[in-house]
């Protein structure tokens, strides 16, 4: 399959690579992924992370997508990335050691929350470990353009994203795959949350919190600094 765009765009970052590749050595760092682990890697983006854990020699890692175009590209570069939604994930139970979701429940329906945490304590096996990331703690703006009608959002991926993306939309929106409201509105559909509302939350779903602690990211000039509104946290299968 020929990939007709640059994959780095999937990461949600533009094309900041060093930004991608820098949280992605935070979460491999703090998760301690070793080689026999099975890793999962909840909303991939361009598969930076399973690249690392190819890297370290790690045997089982999938990626899940929320847009099959997405999921074939990277297929194409030989990952495993299947599509699949944050609350209905296409793993067996108890399947994964280390699962990450990072960047991705922002973007999640409120009202899916419970049943993403949910789908992730279920493939999950005893003890694993769990990273969520990036979760606001307060309402926050978007770098996601904002469209107020589904054809300005339709136009606006055209001609940024190209022909692949926009038929990809037109076709998850016909048939109701695309649940999400990812472009649309996304000011109103930002998640989030207070941390201690979130471990509660997650602790309800047999997810045990270990540490939870702000998001680092890169400034202007490069170097770490602290987000000022995001929090990871790392989970416990209980």
């Amino acid at each position: 399959m020929k990939i007709s765009r640059d994959i780095h765009v999937f990461a949600g970052r533009g094309r900041d690579t060093d930004l991608t590749e820098f949280i992605n050595h935070k979460i491999f760092t703090e998760l301690a992924i070793r080689p026999d682990d099975k890793l999962v890697d909840i909303g991939c983006g361009d598969g930076a992370l399973l690249k690392l854990a190819a890297q370290s020699g790690v045997k089982t890692a999938v990626g899940l997508s929320g847009a099959e175009e997405e999921a074939a590209s990277l297929r194409a570069i030989g990952l495993d990335v299947r599509q699949g939604l944050s609350d209905s994930l296409p793993l067996p139970d108890g399947f994964a050691t280390v699962i990450v979701c990072n960047s991705v429940l922002l973007i999640v329906l409120k009202e899916k929350i419970g049943s993403s945490l949910s789908e992730i304590s279920r493939i999950a096996a005893p003890n694993a470990r769990i990273w969520i990331g990036e979760i606001p703690r307060t309402k926050e703006p978007t770098s996601v353009p904002q469209h107020k009608t589904i054809p300005a959002m339709l136009w606006w991926l055209l001609r940024h994203r190209g022909v692949r993306s926009f038929i990809g939309m037109c076709r998850r929106l016909l048939t109701g795959a695309q649940r999400g409201p990812i472009l649309v509105n996304p000011l109103e559909a930002v998640f989030w949350v207070a941390p201690e509302d979130f471990v509660r939350m997650a602790r309800e779903a047999g997810l045990k919190c270990e540490h939870h602690f702000p998001h680092e990211t890169l400034d202007q000039d490069r170097k770490p600094c602290l987000h000022i509104v995001r929090h990871n946290y790392l989970f416990r299968k209980e």
